[in-house]
């Protein structure tokens, strides 16, 4: 008969030896207490920056599961990290060139989700935005009061005014006021004058059946940054009235600017670089306005841009928000300078331009020219009555967005 010493372990059997041995194999397979685990499975996340210049640091905030948070300023692998979603955030970053320019994130905001024992990838691409803000100047009425001494002609005072130098110019706003025995006519022209005028208020401003107070001329037009105009305020005598010289008048000028952080960009040489998938807006003012009248689609009237593809991709162009009077068209270039495709056209005026290119273009840098075609040869000037309307796409912002279709 055999005795038991309760001091004595017995031998562990197979089973529980086997069973200890896969309990091992099953903690170490899950990260039990592997740095940032804590027991927690654990992977990675590689991020990849593109499209920024040497020395320019990127503003990208990594955050995801238990109040995890990194900033980084460019590529950078993320180990230990506990799986789950995490949110890549970039932000704008200041451009060494031009003053003022942005590179912007094509994709300001995007999600990865890291799984054990594996690598996610994730790219941030920037792409140059040339848009260059400024303070607009106030708009504040300037004072040209005066008299005549003389009818018409003879008698007919000149101003010379100077618009601000805003790059994107903006439009002038003028008010001629005569008394009830003078009727006021209004001319505004370019300096150094030039052949026509801007407006010509001509009888115009003296008939009744367009304008209800035929003592007064309103007139509105374009004007380029830091450019001179001149003004003739003349008094015709009122039909069937008698009139005593000198002759009061209450006129005053203001300047309205039209803030596009683009300006100037006429020529392919000033095309202004613009981030893809991301919609800018822009006016449809001609301020470059050199000449007393301006013709539609020329150099004045044309906005352009450019953006640079990453990879070969086809391409869709979107103009929008356009005014009422306007027909827009969108023609593309390679960077050398070659027309691809044959543009594209709105339906009708008032109604979006929509490019498509017809098939995946090479990676490299495009231009995109807007033409802000008025439809009617010669851009709106002259509003000419009391009830003051300012031309709609001197107001009216417009929508633009390249769009790469991967």
């Amino acid at each position: 008969m055999s005795h038991h010493d309760p001091n004595v372990r017995s031998p562990a059997r197979p089973n529980a030896i086997v069973l200890a041995a896969a309990l091992a194999l099953t903690l170490a397979a899950c990260g039990g207490g592997g740095p940032g685990g804590g027991g927690t499975a654990t992977g990675t996340l590689d991020v990849d920056v593109t499209g920024l210049p040497a020395g320019t640091a990127a503003a990208v905030a990594v955050t995801g599961p238990g109040g995890f948070s990194d900033a980084l300023t460019g590529d950078e692998t993320l180990s230990d990290l506990t799986v789950g979603t995490y949110t890549v955030a970039a932000q704008p970053v200041d451009a060494p060139t031009p003053a003022g320019a942005t590179y912007d994130p094509i994709v300001p905001s995007q999600s990865a989700a890291v799984v054990a024992g594996a690598t996610t990838d994730v790219t941030v691409e920037y792409d140059l935005h040339e848009c260059v803000m400024y303070e607009p100047t106030p708009t504040i009425p300037v004072d040209i009061s005066g008299q005549w001494e003389a009818t018409d002609q003879a008698g007919q005072v000149v101003e010379i005014i100077t618009a601000p130098d805003d790059p994107g110019g903006g439009y002038v706003t003028v008010r001629l006021q005569s008394t009830a025995s003078m009727r006021p006519q209004l001319f505004a022209e370019v300096v150094p004058a030039a052949s026509g005028a801007i407006n010509l208020s001509g009888q115009t401003a003296t008939d009744p059946a367009i304008n209800p107070d035929p003592t007064l001329v309103e007139a509105v037009f374009e004007v380029a940054p830091d450019r001179s105009y001149q003004l003739i305020l003349r008094g015709l005598n009122a039909g069937g009235m008698s009139t005593t010289l000198p002759q009061p008048f209450t006129a005053s000028w203001s300047f309205t600017s039209r803030v596009d952080c683009y300006e100037p960009n006429d020529t392919p040489e000033t095309a202004k670089a613009i981030p893809l998938e991301n919609p800018i807006s822009a006016t449809f003012i001609a301020g470059f306005r050199d000449s007393n009248s301006i013709v539609s689609a020329s150099e004045p009237t044309l906005d352009l841009y450019r953006f640079e593809l990453h990879a070969p991709s086809a391409v869709r162009i979107t103009l929008s928000d356009v005014a009422d009077e306007v027909r827009p068209r969108l023609i593309v270039y390679d960077e050398g300078g070659t027309q691809i495709g044959s543009g594209a056209l709105a339906p009708a005026a008032g109604e979006n331009a929509v490019y498509e290119s017809t098939g995946a273009l090479p990676a490299g840098w495009y231009r995109v020219r807007v033409d802000t075609a008025m439809g009617g040869g010669r851009r709106s000037s002259l509003i000419s009555n009391t009830d003051r309307v300012i031309p709609p796409h001197f107001l009216q912002d417009y929508t633009l967005v390249v769009e790469a279709l991967d």
